[in-house]
């Protein structure tokens, strides 16, 4: 551990920094840096704002003396990564986070003001990105400038990073760009919002994440034949069948599944039922023009599947193929014309081997909040979702995550980060550097 006094001055430094760090936050939020490639999204008239808060973050990192690199895999889209040189023979630690956001919705039903206001207002910062994840990259950054402004010099490297693409889980343009480039540690900290189940979680693991959809045929007649196509002495499957009637049928199968996973797949960091089968988006009814006055010829549902981290995710894929499969096999219809499955995307679960990591994790938070509201050990939790850290890991840095701010927030209108947690955060950046990498 580092020495008291340092911390403390570490500490004081930070605290000195408040003003400072909030304002630059402000700043960050009020770039308007959504992903261009975020679903209704026109990706020439968005692209750029990414690019320009990793400019601000390469600013940031300059003047606290880091070596700064910007690039882009894609024009307008740059990262931005700062390496605080080591003096040598103490262990690497990158701080990560990403800079692109989720669109804000209707700006009407944010009642703190425009999404992008940055606004701050007595113990908070409001906008969209202030706690996804502005804030935690800035008191990545602010925590290793007070190091510097200490006179501080590390053992080893600490590599600031501030990637692209998280939000669509485009890590290609991001955060595996940057392992691609060459940065890797002996270990990363990833500054997502960690909170739930509790503020300022040290994450060790998080779930996977499958998005499918399922497609299921009909057969189209004159909507006034609905009755005639089901109901018994009708003409039945010969003349109509709703797809969308055979739909809620699958739905239902699938929701009978995810009750089951909700008894038989349980975790010790996660809370009970966490792992679930989405239904997220569901369209049907007659092809060419949506109208209620056809019998429907299709239904597709798009689900999104949290899985367990340590579940195998082609085990879960054909686990749910078979529940699929079998409850089809008991409608005449399905049996004749089973659902259409397409597998589109799996975000790999994070599970690094990173004992050493979250212990001093917790450590360097226990010691940056005494005599604050998060005082005490710190909580150790499951990510409630996914996010870079998986990548890091897969490039070779095992990777945790801490950071200020709450999930439940995130995405939502009038999405807002806590000042204090911004704080506790940067001291925890700072104390966890210190001992991570050795003080020269």
């Amino acid at each position: 551990m580092a020495d008291p006094g340092l911390v403390d001055r570490v500490s004081e430094r930070i605290d000195a920094l408040q003003g400072e760090l909030v304002d630059t936050i402000s700043r960050a939020v009020r770039i308007p840096s959504v992903n261009p490639k975020y679903p209704g999204q026109d990706y020439d008239a968005v692209v750029g704002g990414e690019g320009e808060v990793s400019k601000l973050m390469a600013s940031v990192y300059g003047d606290l003396g880091a070596d700064v690199d910007v690039w882009a895999i894609e024009p307008g889209r740059e990262n931005a990564v700062g390496v605080v040189k080591g003096s040598g023979g103490g262990r690497s630690l990158i701080y990560n986070g990403h800079v692109d956001v989720v669109p804000p919705g209707q700006a009407s039903n944010w009642t703190s003001g425009d999404p992008f206001s940055g606004r701050i207002d007595g113990d908070r910062i409001w906008g969209r990105g202030a706690t996804d994840m502005k804030a935690g990259i800035l008191a990545q950054a602010f925590a290793a400038r007070a190091l510097r402004e200490c006179d501080v010099r590390l053992q080893g490297d600490l590599i600031l990073q501030s990637v692209v693409g998280e939000e669509v889980m485009d890590h290609e343009c991001g955060v595996t760009a940057a392992v691609r480039r060459g940065y890797k540690a002996d270990a990363g900290v990833v500054s997502e919002p960690s909170a739930p189940p509790a503020p300022l979680a040290v994450i060790p693991v998080s779930p996977g994440l499958l998005w499918f959809s399922i497609t299921v045929a009909g057969k189209a007649t004159h909507a006034s034949m609905r009755g005639a196509t089901f109901r018994a002495g009708g003409y039945g499957p010969s003349v109509g069948v709703s797809a969308i009637d055979k739909g809620v049928y699958i739905f239902q199968a699938i929701r009978q599944l995810e009750d089951e996973w909700g008894l038989t797949k349980t975790h010790p960091l996660f809370p009970p039922g966490h792992f679930t089968i989405h239904p997220g988006v569901i369209t049907g009814g007659p092809h060419g023009v949506l109208v209620p006055f056809v019998v429907s010829e299709f239904t597709t549902i798009e689900y999104c599947v949290w899985y367990h981290p340590e579940e195998d995710p082609e085990a879960v894929k054909a686990e749910i193929t078979t529940h699929i499969e079998r409850a089809a096999q008991l409608d005449g219809w399905l049996r004749e014309h089973p659902p259409v499955l397409e597998w589109k995307m799996n975000w790999p679960a994070n599970v690094p081997d990173a004992d050493e990591i979250t212990a001093a994790t917790c450590a360097a938070h226990e010691t940056a909040a005494a005599g604050t509201r998060f005082a005490g050990p710190a909580t150790v939790a499951g990510f409630a979702a996914v996010e870079d850290a998986t990548w890091l890991t897969l490039g070779g840095t095992p990777s945790i995550s801490y950071g200020p701010g709450d999930l439940r927030v995130a995405h939502a209108d009038d999405e807002y980060v806590l000042i204090d947690e911004v704080m506790c955060a940067a001291r925890t950046y700072a104390v966890l550097a210190m001992d991570w990498c050795g003080v020269a």
